[in-house]
């Protein structure tokens, strides 16, 4: 089962990068039916809920439960209905935007997500390892994330649409889905591979890693709030998460330098190697966000428009696609040896990593008041238009591929 959810997240996510398309297409010329700002939620929820939470679901479904678990009536079910809810929202969101349909389906994903996540951790063996520890923590940063959900209906009846509270609310959602939810979940299914593998990991860095990542996503909360009220406490306090988040990253390298070897001898191919650039996004994303230690460029980081695109990208491409890929290629979920397979990641791949070096250096010249570069959004457009066709490949061969299911 595990596999035919992972290619219905599959297919959300060639739908998401089609509209990510589009959207950059829209800088390229007029397309008079295209609300922007209602598709730009349409494709972030799509990206979000239809990509990235079914792939986790199914990964950490097939990770952490026995097979018998696995094919309860719940766990489909459910998927089904989170499944359902995404459909509402593709056509709600770019119609209406934040209006009572999109909220309600929206309303409809949040409470599947609960009862996943109570599921889950209920079914989950309590065998006290890292990669359960790490599970539970990505489980209770979803739930916490979600209270922005019930926040928005009181915000958007009342008006404040366009107000500080309103973006405080999204960048709080987004904040902990992509620091909390997204990031533990993916660094669970890391230690659970490892351990599946029978490879020793060392306990106490990878305490102290879990620790300080907790801590510094909470305390990194600050940057959102810091441009409605850019006081010196909240500065401080975002200083002193990203200061425990390099701290982290340090501990986490140490874990991860001990495993090399024997990473390269029992893990091997484009899984691994998806899976290295992953974590070479993660280690450039707390690079990134240390530098914004310093106020003034904290100031910059939050107000460049590609600066912010770039960094949500980072995460959700980098990090989280990467490591989604390579987990699904080592554990079956796609093949490894089909060219066409390869193909599409190779397409993804320059889509990414060459949309994000334009993206930041156009920033960059923003904010030296250097002005644009030339053919600056044809080229963000042709080169964005990479991953959908990337994505199609891989579909295609994943839904050619026999289910043993």
């Amino acid at each position: 089962m595990p596999r035919a959810w992972f290619r219905i997240a599959l297919a959300n996510f060639f739908i998401a990068a089609v509209m990510g398309a589009i959207l950059r297409y829209a800088f390229v010329v007029e397309i008079p039916w295209l609300e922007f700002r209602n598709f730009l939620h349409g494709h972030s929820h799509v990206a979000m809920l239809g990509w990235l939470y079914l792939a986790v679901y199914a990964m950490l479904v097939q990770a952490f439960l026995r097979e018998d678990q696995q094919r309860r009536p719940f766990y489909r079910y459910n998927f089904i209905v989170a499944q359902a809810s995404v459909l509402g929202m593709l056509v709600a969101f770019p119609l209406q935007g934040y209006g009572a349909v999109s909220i309600a389906f929206s309303t409809l994903h949040g409470l599947a997500s609960y009862f996943f996540a109570y599921r889950l951790m209920k079914d989950m063996p309590r065998d006290g390892s890292i990669s359960r520890l790490f599970a539970r923590a990505a489980l209770l940063f979803m739930i916490f994330s979600t209270l922005a959900l019930w926040a928005m209906p009181a915000i958007v009846i009342g008006g404040m649409q366009g107000k500080a509270i309103y973006y405080m609310t999204v960048q709080f959602y987004l904040h902990f889905q992509f620091n909390g939810w997204f990031v533990f979940a993916v660094l669970a299914l890391f230690f659970k591979l490892m351990e599946s593998r029978g490879i020793a990991l060392a306990q106490k860095p990878a305490l102290w890693f879990f620790r300080l990542l907790a801590v510094s996503a909470f305390l990194t909360y600050a940057l959102a709030v810091a441009w409605a009220e850019p006081l010196p406490a909240v500065f401080a306090a975002n200083s002193l998460g990203v200061g425990l988040q390099l701290l982290a990253l340090a501990f986490f390298a140490a874990v991860v330098m001990r495993l090399h070897r024997q990473l390269h001898r029992h893990i091997g191919g484009w899984g691994l190697w998806l899976i290295k650039i992953a974590f070479a996004c993660f280690a450039l994303k707390v690079l990134m966000q240390t530098a914004v230690i310093v106020p003034s460029i904290a100031t910059v980081a939050y107000t460049v428009r590609n600066f912010v695109i770039g960094f949500i990208h980072l995460i959700l491409l980098g990090v989280v696609t990467m490591f989604t890929l390579g987990y699904a290629v080592l554990n079956g979920l796609l093949a490894d040896r089909s060219p066409w397979r390869r193909a599409g990641l190779w397409l993804l791949l320059a889509g990414f990593f060459s949309s994000e070096i334009l993206l930041f250096l156009q920033g960059l010249m923003f904010w030296a008041a250097l002005g644009f570069l030339p053919f600056y959004y044809e080229a963000l457009f042709g080169l964005s238009a990479l991953v959908p066709a990337g994505v199609l490949l891989m579909l295609g061969q994943a839904l050619s591929d026999h289910d043993p299911d």
